[in-house]
């Protein structure tokens, strides 16, 4: 179910991973961002959209990146236009397609509606700071090429896509040099901007300067301590073995294997 905040902001978190959507109430607009995954958490943003907008108005779509728990809810909007990177990876969205089949297959779960047809960004955001509906958007890299921060001024929430998770240490999909310098990013708009709630995708939103810098040192460390490791590790096994504790108390047994793959991805780009 969603939470309302203040300043015309709702979230509500899937069942599946804690997948946070948000509904804004913007300029002239409501966006509804990242709709959620199973069908009746998409129908209920659906329901708060058109609630909050006017009759017969489309909401925004805004995708924080191609991921498929982030993309699945698209056909339900068919004709909301869809706001996202300009640097949209059609290749990670391929395979997104066709892991949310084998998922959902392996899960039993029935869809009215598939995500069978690529997903087509109607309104592209190419450059950091740029406005649409009273928002500010940001491009972010290293979980993925196509990432989109998104400032809410009236909520004051900085919505952040997979980053700076609460209940995972950094995912990196693509690149460790280039998820470092998000974070650095990410710092500098806490600087700039002062918001006052931060949402990661998965997990619980963090309240306040404090807890966000909070939130942008522990994946700092774990980024650190995995990248300065490659100099003394023999291949990627090893590295990850030596860095186990590079996160809170340990990785955790159930998302090692994510680790391992930020290993390989570190491995590969230090050491070519």
């Amino acid at each position: 179910m969603f939470q309302a905040y203040e300043g015309g902001l709702w979230l509500q978190p899937s069942l599946l991973w804690q997948t946070q959507c948000a509904v804004l109430a913007g300029d002239g607009a409501v966006l509804v961002v990242d709709p959620g995954y199973f069908p009746e958490e998409i129908e209920r943003a659906q329901r708060l959209a058109a609630d909050l907008d006017k009759p017969g108005r489309d909401p925004l779509l805004v995708l924080t990146h191609s991921d498929f728990d982030h993309i699945v809810g698209v056909p339900h909007f068919p004709t909301a236009p869809v706001v996202a990177s300009a640097r949209w990876d059609t290749r990670n969205e391929a395979r997104a397609r066709r892991a949310l089949r084998n998922f959902d297959g392996l899960h039993y779960i029935a869809r009215d509606r598939p995500l069978d047809a690529p997903v087509r960004p109607d309104r592209p955001i190419a450059a950091d700071g740029e406005e649409l509906a009273g928002c500010r958007f940001f491009l972010l890299r290293g979980h993925t090429w196509d990432g989109l921060a998104i400032f809410h001024p009236p909520s004051g929430a900085l919505i952040v896509g997979d980053y700076l998770s609460d209940c995972e240490f950094p995912f990196i999909y693509v690149s460790a040099l280039a998820y470092r310098e998000t974070l650095e990013k990410l710092a500098e708009l806490n600087r700039q901007l002062a918001p006052r709630l931060l949402v990661s995708q998965h997990g619980r939103p963090a309240e306040g300067r404090p807890a966000i810098e909070g939130r942008i040192d522990e994946a700092r460390r774990y980024l650190d301590l995995l990248l300065a490791g490659v100099a003394t590790a023999s291949g990627p096994r090893e590295l990850a073995d030596a860095t186990l504790g590079a996160w809170r108390d340990g990785v955790p047994d159930y998302i090692l294997h994510y680790h391992r793959r930020n290993a390989r991805v570190a491995w590969r780009e230090l050491r070519r």
